[in-house]
């Protein structure tokens, strides 16, 4: 066995780089005093691909900055594994993601308040995480009600939109929708061009803005590439860390927290790992159990998206095809200006409808791309020969739950995923993911926008019928990235942390990530998961009494 080497102690370790954990090793190693320790499992963030906003076309298949993560067959998608890109590199997802900026709508975070029994205050609601919104962010436009200035976290709109989204934005109008310039405002329903995550051309990852202004804090140590193998357990005291580097055995010991913020997926999966968590699972992979949480894995939950794609009019047309490479050669000489095609996230407009009449709020999300999108982008053989456009358009608030589980007890093989997609026994999601196919096809037939388009090209003819649909759905439905709530925050034998976000029965451990979350918010959930680890910032640096 190799000999384990014992590091000095710090006062916070953090596995896990991501969204949360940059913005938390920010926030703690203000304290000159405070020893704060990130270990990342994936590389730096040096790739020019994580930067150039467009690059995010190559980032879907990278293996070296992708966890690039199956789901388990699902049953009600015919058997189909689906496609989970998660960010292994600094910043996280943030580093790989469309950038795009939505919160949700204030009653998520209300329901995540409802979460903890009795009459405190704790802070979950919208009212109390609006202020963490505002304080981390940079807002293009200035300060107002709903934004701030001068945070760490650029938001700004887009420099290149495609006349598609353009068209797009005039269709929606069309139908009646209201054009909205702002989804984080007053209120969240219409259509509009999205915000997004970016600094004068270039991408804004939670690593960018907040971990490299503290980078040469001499109380911030980052290290990379560094798998954490389990967590070091006395009695329910967590005392340090035991992880690799380069395959060397090393062992940090922690006199202040340790806090994992390594994603919905990977934190339970290190919990579990270390002997904390379903004593049914864990002895399926004869790990000894250290604390029992039947929650540590449970209630996961993904926004599940379903597309629509039209042919353009013309051979060379105005959509973006990655293989048309004079367009490709003008983005190129367009981005050291920081401007062009380059600085497209791709999904550059998008909408929120309510289709569901039995609901005041929105309950679908458009994402829309001036592109045909097949499989992720990771297939690029349907597309090559034809110029298009792609209509994305998701369900907000699933029923259907899931669960992470273990392949095995290393922490270096993948988590099992199964989200149970379609599964809720009323049938819901199904007959809401119908409702979200509507509404991309009726948008997409508006005038304004049909005239420039050849035809429907998917689904296409043969897809009218309520069976029909349903069948479309099932054979070509996505995820849209957003798997949450797999430790879930509150009261009750199924949650995993309390309202600070310690690990219930256990000492000197939180976690601070995605996982925490009880419910999906309604929109894509970066902007979420920054504001978790806002508060818990907060929360460990001034504590609740």
């Amino acid at each position: 066995m190799t000999q384990e080497t014992k590091q000095t102690m710090t006062d916070y370790a953090i596995v896990g780089g991501g969204a949360a954990g940059c913005l938390l090793a920010e926030r703690l190693s203000r304290d000159p005093a405070c020893q704060v320790t990130l270990l990342e499992a994936g590389a730096a963030d040096t790739s020019p691909l994580i930067h150039i906003p467009a690059g995010i076309l190559a980032l879907m298949r990278s293996k070296r900055l992708n966890w690039a993560l199956y789901t388990e067959s699902q049953k009600e998608l015919n058997q189909r594994r689906l496609f989970w890109p998660r960010g292994k590199t600094l910043g996280g997802s943030s580093s790989i993601n469309a950038m795009c900026y939505t919160r949700g709508q204030p009653e998520d975070f209300d329901l995540w308040a409802e979460s903890f029994s009795g009459v405190g205050q704790h802070g979950w609601h919208y009212r109390g995480l609006l202020p963490h919104f505002k304080a981390m962010e940079d807002f293009e436009a200035g300060a107002n009600p709903w934004h701030g200035e001068g945070g760490e976290l650029s938001v700004q709109s887009l420099r290149s939109f495609n006349p598609l989204s353009e068209a797009y934005l005039r269709a929606g109008q069309q139908l009646g929708l209201p054009l909205n310039h702002d989804f984080n405002g007053q209120d969240q329903w219409g259509i509009g061009p999205y915000q997004v995550m970016q600094r004068d051309g270039s991408r804004c990852s939670s690593a960018k803005a907040f971990l490299d202004p503290a980078r040469e804090r001499s109380n911030l140590t980052v290290i990379t590439k560094a798998q954490v193998q389990r967590l070091k357990l006395r009695n329910n005291r967590v005392c340090g860390v035991h992880y690799q580097v380069a395959g060397q055995e090393l062992y940090l010991p922690v006199s202040g927290e340790v806090i994992l913020s390594a994603g919905a997926l990977h934190t339970p999966q290190l919990l579990m790992v270390s002997g904390i968590g379903p004593e049914e699972e864990l002895g399926r992979q004869g790990i000894p159990l250290r604390h029992q949480l039947e929650g540590v894995g449970r209630n996961l939950q993904d926004h599940l998206d379903i597309s629509v794609s039209w042919l353009e009019k013309g051979c060379r047309g105005i959509s973006l095809n990655p293989l048309f490479w004079p367009r490709g050669i003008k983005g190129m000489l367009d981005y050291p200006k920081r401007k062009g095609v380059l600085t497209s996230n791709f999904a550059e407009a998008g909408a929120f409808v309510a289709t569901d009449p039995d609901q005041s709020r929105p309950d679908v999300q458009h994402h829309f791309l001036p592109a045909l999108e097949v499989d992720h982008g990771l297939n690029l053989t349907p597309t090559i020969r034809h110029f298009g456009y792609t209509l994305r358009a998701c369900l907000l608030r699933p029923k259907s739950r899931g669960y992470v589980g273990l392949r095995s007890d290393r922490p270096q093989d993948a988590p099992l995923l199964q989200p149970n997609y379609l599964s809720d026994a009323e049938g819901e999601d199904l007959k809401g993911m119908v409702r979200a196919l509507d509404s991309a096809r009726e948008l997409l037939n508006q005038p304004v926008i049909s005239r420039l388009g050849q035809a429907e090209w998917r689904p296409g003819k043969g897809c009218h019928t309520q069976a029909e649909k349903e069948a479309y759905i099932r054979q070509y439905a996505e995820s849209i990235y957003h798997p949450v709530g797999t430790c879930r925050m509150g009261d009750g034998d199924d949650a995993v942390v309390d309202q600070q976000l310690r690990v219930h029965g256990m000492e000197n451990l939180r976690v601070v990530d995605a996982s925490v979350m009880p419910n999906l918010v309604s929109g894509n959930t970066t902007a979420a998961t920054l504001a978790i680890a806002s508060k818990a910032a907060e929360l460990i640096l001034r504590p609740l009494v």
